[in-house]
């Protein structure tokens, strides 16, 4: 037994670990801010628009909330005092304790539905109240706290108890965990432009603490994001696969990646825990992969990414247990209905425009030649990339050749310049708007759906359409930080889905959704330019390296001009696409 293992696992200091654990995990302070500043502004809008019992009643609501913040902070101040001078342990599992037991009552408060009276309230508003357009951006927080809470709540429980052992699926496990509570995190830290995306690969069940392996599964998340941190979009593919009697776990990123000297002291023991802060994450990780018995590895390359495993035994004759159902389930996915049906800024095609599209289309089946498209000529592969893109249109910038009696319902010849009406006409700070679309290669659309940024909300993908989320090409159009105009295109959240939506029945494989995307890339990139995007936009991909290889040969390293995307060929055009 290693000595960070004996002090894990006696007495006081095991106490203090797990406290330091949790604490490093639970990172509500921005979440609690979030909640406080939402009811200042429902506050602010009741008082505004005259709803005066309403607003009675929510004043006495928020002064509650206040309290509790307020209480959050000189608990968690205590804390950190007693942390960072070396207090003695009982002393820092007193203080860590309140701290954690406060955060919980403020939980309880939150999750009230009888407190601050949320959707009630809301119906005395107009719609373009300040309040009713971040109503999902403060459920996005809700269903976070709620996932504090039974942390805090299971985290008790083992402080009792501390073989708490169940049996379950990993796979189940991790989709409906990162459903309820993980996906909240992302949106929230990672500004939207984080995607997950998760792949199961049969059932992997095993035995142990299942709350331990979700908060374990959970520093790995957090991980990730903070390796995205600054990338105009990022990529989290978690990953469950059984073979044998061992099962993985794997969390990639494409991200910043790490130094094998750091990989090294991330996974060397450390003789104690004492003052440990900023490698508790990982320090638990360990822990609680030697509680499952199983082993850790870490591959990563500077600039290309970082994939963790974890590899534990499983039970390979054991069937997956039903999946326990979260009390906060109402938080858990927000309501998407009011954000597609009859809402300005939104357009999906309809069942019979899209069976009328379906009619026009064609999509070749694996191993033919797609329709022949007069197509610009693909950028020589000894071409040099630029030294300096050109500078990217800036705010209010007028469209090259936009007909002045353009039809913003007219997708089919109009979607690029409808996505840079939404750009301009967004209210949030950093304007932009998100999108999914999906083109044929007869470059007709056969689905479209968008909307701009608002002021109060940080939209998903998932918000803007559920329908389109898993199975289309997502994209973005925003502003960066020197405040210049670029595009982000995402691939399909899930393969099975993209099929389904493009009604491919025979011939599915994971090749071909490759050299599908591939040319779906393309032909979105023509399709844009063609209906009043600039061509000079920088643009962003996602999984360059395995759906536009041949661009990284010819162009140079991502991001690329959408111009040039668009110059490339299809699969079936590439060189060596008839050997």
């Amino acid at each position: 037994m290693t000595p960070i293992e004996i002090d894990y696992q006696e007495g006081q200091k095991r106490q203090v670990a797990e406290i330091k654990f949790l604490i490093h995990d639970l990172r509500v302070e921005r979440f609690i801010n979030n909640i406080i500043h939402f009811h200042v502004t429902l506050n602010t809008d009741l008082e505004i628009y005259g709803v005066e019992q309403a607003h009675a009643f929510h004043t006495d609501d928020l002064d509650n909330l206040k309290q509790y913040a307020a209480a959050i902070r000189r608990a968690f101040r205590d804390y950190s005092n007693a942390v960072t001078n070396f207090s003695p342990d009982k002393t820092i599992i007193v203080t860590g304790r309140r701290y954690i037991e406060t955060v919980r009552k403020i939980c309880d408060l939150i999750l009230n539905p009888l407190w601050g009276r949320f959707d009630r309230t809301l119906t005395f508003l107009p719609d373009d109240s300040r309040s009713v357009l971040a109503r999902h951006h403060y459920r996005n927080n809700i269903r976070w706290m709620c996932g504090v809470y039974y942390r805090i709540d299971y985290f008790l429980q083992e402080l009792d108890d501390h073989d708490i052992v169940e049996v379950f699926d990993i796979g189940s496990d991790i989709i409906h965990y990162t459903n309820n509570i993980i996906y909240g995190y992302i949106v929230e830290k990672g500004h939207s432009r984080v995607e997950i995306q998760i792949e199961k690969e049969g059932p992997a069940v095993v035995r142990g603490n299942r709350n331990r392996f979700r908060r374990m599964y959970f520093n790995l998340i957090m991980n990730a994001v903070d390796a995205l941190e600054g990338l105009p979009v990022g990529m989290i593919r978690v990953k469950v696969s059984a073979d044998g009697e061992r099962a993985t776990l794997a969390v990639s990123d494409n991200g910043s990646g790490m130094y094998p000297e750091k990989i090294k002291n991330l996974l060397r023991e450390r003789e104690t825990l004492d003052g440990e802060l900023r490698s508790l994450g990982f320090v638990f990780v360990r822990q609680t992969v030697t509680d499952f018995g199983g082993e850790l590895k870490v591959d990563s390359e500077i600039d290309k990414g970082t994939t963790i495993s974890v590899i534990v035994p499983y039970l390979p004759d054991h069937e997956p247990p039903p999946q326990k159902q979260s009390k906060c389930q109402q938080y858990a996915v927000m309501p998407f209905q009011d954000l597609v049906d009859g809402r300005p800024g939104v357009a999906i095609i309809d069942r019979e425009q899209r069976a009328e599209a379906r009619e026009a289309t064609t999509y070749p089946a694996a191993g033919e030649p797609a329709p022949t498209l007069q197509t610009p000529a693909p950028p020589a592969a000894s071409e040099a990339p630029p030294e300096a893109a050109p500078e990217a249109p800036t705010r209010r910038a007028q469209i090259e050749d936009a007909p002045l009696d353009w039809n913003p319902k007219d997708h089919q010849e109009n979607c690029g310049r409808i996505l840079w009406n939404d750009y301009e006409r967004s209210l949030a700070p950093y304007p932009g708007c998100v999108f999914a679309i999906g083109v044929t290669y007869e470059q007709r659309i056969d689905c479209f759906a968008h909307r701009p940024y608002e002021q109060h909300w940080n939209i998903s993908h998932e918000d803007l359409s559920p329908m389109l989320y898993d199975a289309t090409i997502r994209g973005r159009l925003e502003e960066n930080e020197e405040k210049r105009v670029e595009l982000i295109l995402k691939e399909p959240h899930s393969v099975a889905s993209y099929f389904d939506l493009k009604e491919i029945e025979e011939g599915r494989s994971a090749l071909r959704f490759v050299e599908m995307i591939h040319d779906e890339y393309i032909l979105i990139a023509r399709k844009l330019i063609a209906t009043g995007l600039p061509g000079d936009l920088v643009t962003h991909l996602t999984g360059v390296s395995k759906f536009l290889p041949e661009a990284e040969i010819a162009l140079g390293p991502a991001p690329f001009l959408l111009r040039a995307i668009a110059a490339m060929p299809l699969s079936t055009e590439l060189p060596d696409a008839s050997s």
